[in-house]
């Protein structure tokens, strides 16, 4: 199937269909690991008060739950992925396991209709928390060294918080001119990495998770479509709020990308990705949140840049989108694509479809091939990457 590409901000950019024309390959498996569409805030007030005085918009759901704008959103990404990964099938071959989060299941519901419209889709998840393939270190996870962890994010942080805040004062200082007009609270707030138990995984504190969760906060509103003087109180449009949001991944640089902390958090949805590609139905969704990818993409080395957000940033509906590729010897690889619906196409809920598609980027699997060629990563070297990683 050939389909228009929708171009992102790098050159390493295919589409399966013609990978598929151009080797021969036949795809086999697909394992799409989603991150749930729009929500409001998980908790209020979004920011504390002091921070962003002003009052915060109001949301059709409850805190943290899928919004149904952001459920239609889902169903259109799912009916544009059924149209191509499963033309032609009445109820394709195909299963969906969420995280225990209203937000993730209903994500997960969300998608199936549109993939499998009138098809019996059970969107699996546990009764309770946590699931630990999507949240490993939820409550404390003995033999997780939290000591380690805090050296090692301030290690990627450049041995101190604020010296991520000061190499990038201008971002941060924008942050402070739509949360608080003329105001420094948010600027002068104490940066730093805070011990949460045995077990656990640290907590950073001050501009720099601050930032992330009120540039994160802004896409939300814009991508639910709320009134622009609604979204960051009227004082920041789309090009703006983008141009923030790169405060979201700026902050996974200091909590993901470690090694340490990759491999405990991610080593487990690694596994899972590669059992998926190997047994199971045809097509798997796993439906977590912006973490696992970040988690995930620390861990393998995968980045992107494309549909307009911020490098490696993690939007809702974006997925990591892994594929098992047999070409007529029988021999087998895998493919790694970052997909992801473009800010306007969420917010005024675009149809996609061939001439139209979601913005994809094929991703270098380093240590596997290292290119984005469908042939470079066959399957027992992924196989044999992932055993690395333990």
């Amino acid at each position: 199937m050939r389909l228009a590409l929708k171009l992102g901000l790098t050159a390493s950019l295919v589409i399966f269909g013609l990978a598929q024309a151009a080797t021969g390959l036949q795809r086999e498996r697909v394992v799409l690991l989603l991150r749930h569409g729009i929500r409001p805030p998980t908790h209020e007030p979004a920011l504390p008060v002091a921070v962003a005085p002003e009052a915060w918009p109001v949301w059709s759901t409850p805190n943290g739950e899928l919004t149904p704008h952001g459920a239609q959103a889902i169903r259109l990404l799912g009916a544009f992925d059924r149209a191509w990964l499963a033309p032609g099938s009445a109820c394709p071959d195909f299963a969906v396991h969420a995280d225990v989060d209203e937000r993730t299941v209903q994500t997960g519901i969300a998608y199936a209709a549109g993939f499998a419209p009138g098809c019996a889709v059970q969107v699996s998840h546990l009764q309770a928390g946590p699931d630990r393939l999507f949240s490993p270190l939820d409550g404390g996870v003995p033999g997780f060294d939290a000591d380690m962890a805090k050296a090692a994010m301030l290690q990627s942080a450049g041995g101190d918080l604020q010296a991520v805040v000061a190499a990038h004062k201008a971002l941060f200082t924008m942050m402070q001119s739509v949360l608080a007009p003329g105001g420094s609270t948010f600027l002068h707030a104490k940066a730093g990495i805070v011990l949460k138990g045995a077990g656990r995984m640290p907590e950073v504190t001050g501009p720099v998770k601050l930032g992330a969760s009120g540039a994160e906060d802004f896409l939300l509103e814009y991508l639910d479509d709320k009134p622009m003087d609604q979204v960051a109180w009227g004082r920041a449009g789309q090009d703006e709020i983008l141009e923030l949001l790169a405060l979201h991944p700026l902050a996974y640089q200091v909590t993901a990308q470690p090694a340490y902390i990759a491999k405990a958090t991610a080593g487990g949805m690694a596994h899972a990705i590669l059992a998926g590609l190997t047994g199971g139905p045809a097509v798997q969704i796993l439906v977590g949140h912006d973490t696992n990818q970040a988690d995930l993409a620390a861990l393998l080395g995968l980045h992107w840049t494309l549909g307009g957000y911020p490098a490696d940033d993690p939007p809702p509906g974006g997925g990591i989108m892994f594929t098992l590729l047999r070409d007529g010897a029988g021999a087998e690889y895998v493919t790694a694509t970052y997909q992801v619906q473009t800010p306007r196409e969420i917010r005024n809920l675009t149809v996609l479809d061939a001439s139209n598609p979601p913005a994809r980027q094929a991703l270098p699997i380093p240590g596997c091939g290292d290119s984005a060629t469908p042939t470079a990563c066959r399957l027992p070297a992924f196989r044999a990457l992932v055993g690395r990683l333990d």
